[in-house]
């Protein structure tokens, strides 16, 4: 159907210039840490994973959806996507755990 939406991702903070002030960083680290305390307080603890870039952090719901906060040194954005999506996702991963290709 598709009138429903699978996906909502929007920032959490404005999108900073590269060349933001140094304490910026610092505001920037310390909301994105506030925002992983009070998701992992709501759903548990979430799966991490970092990069050169930034961090993400993952809360799959047992209602089948998942959140995702991302944060780099420039902005905080979150992707909310319904079990529509994940159900997407898991069938991706299947055809290519089976040998599919790009």
């Amino acid at each position: 159907d598709t009138s429903l939406v699978s996906r909502i991702n929007f920032n959490l903070t404005t999108r900073l210039y590269s060349d933001a002030e140094p304490q910026i960083d610092h505001i920037i680290r310390s909301q994105y840490k506030a925002y992983v305390d009070a998701l992992n307080s709501l759903y548990g603890q979430g799966i991490t994973e970092s990069s050169t870039v930034g961090v993400l952090n993952t809360w799959n719901l047992p209602s089948r959806v998942s959140i995702t906060l991302g944060g780099t040194r420039r902005f905080i954005d979150v992707v909310i996507e319904s079990p529509a999506m994940l159900d997407l996702t898991e069938a991706e991963q299947r055809y290519f755990d089976e040998g599919g290709e790009l």
